[in-house]
């Protein structure tokens, strides 16, 4: 896929991941309307990659279904949709979770991607094509003790990315599922990792993910694992 004037969308890219997105799509020549829920950090990473931003809780549908409205009014279109927003409790045994903290971690990891798809789905049935990028974690391909919650959340994204692909099947809109393993992002903030530098670097991984989009064979479960190649 040649990625140059492609309108893309991305969440929770005001910083970490979803902002090395946002910067190697724009270096690839990519017209990138960025989003968070947090006002200082998004208008901070618009202004350093002179980008388009949005504020926007993926939690609730309504933010996200005006984030999309937004796009179509200015842009006419949208080409790639990014699932991207996320965050991390800190790992401990199940016995010990909190509730509200799991809600709200399901709420942005699980229903924000949810809500995405359905808002962006009717959009590219109407285009009669697109591209939406699950970007999940190898949490949601194998379990990982102290990581219930999380690993939950990304195994649910999983089943959400390969139901989707499956209605779709007779579409022009394709869905794809990007599964990093551990990156050097502030999503650890409550407790970083004792081997945190030994994690990928998430320019490195967001360019493993241009790479493949712009390959004449392009992986539609993409794993990123250490040591990248």
């Amino acid at each position: 896929m040649d990625l140059r004037g492609k309108v893309i969308a991305i969440t929770g890219s005001s910083q970490g991941f979803g902002k090395a997105l946002a910067k190697a799509f724009t270096e690839a020549g990519s017209k990138v309307i960025i989003s968070s829920n947090d006002q200082k950090s998004l208008s901070i990473t618009a202004s350093e990659l002179n980008l388009d931003s949005y504020l926007c809780n993926v939690a609730f549908h309504e933010q996200l279904q005006t984030f999309g409205n937004y796009i179509i009014d200015k842009y006419g279109h949208i080409d790639i949709w990014v699932n991207n927003a996320g965050i991390q409790i800190v790992p401990s045994p199940i016995e010990n979770v909190d509730i509200q903290r799991l809600r709200k971690l399901f709420d942005i990891n699980f229903f924000g991607y949810y809500f995405g798809c359905q808002i962006v789905i009717p959009i590219m049935k109407r285009q009669k094509y697109g591209m939406i990028l699950n970007i999940n974690s190898t949490a949601g391909l194998d379990g990982k003790p102290g990581l219930s919650a999380y690993s939950a959340s990304k195994f649910a994204i999983k089943g959400l990315t390969e139901s989707i692909r499956k209605e779709l099947i007779n579409t022009d809109i394709k869905v794809l599922g990007i599964y990093p393993g551990g990156m050097q992002t502030d999503i650890y903030k409550e407790k970083y990792p004792i081997d945190i530098k030994e994690y990928m670097l998430v320019d490195d991984v967001a360019n493993k993910v241009i790479t493949n989009l712009s390959s004449n064979n392009t992986e539609i479960d993409l794993v990123i694992k250490r040591p990248l190649k």
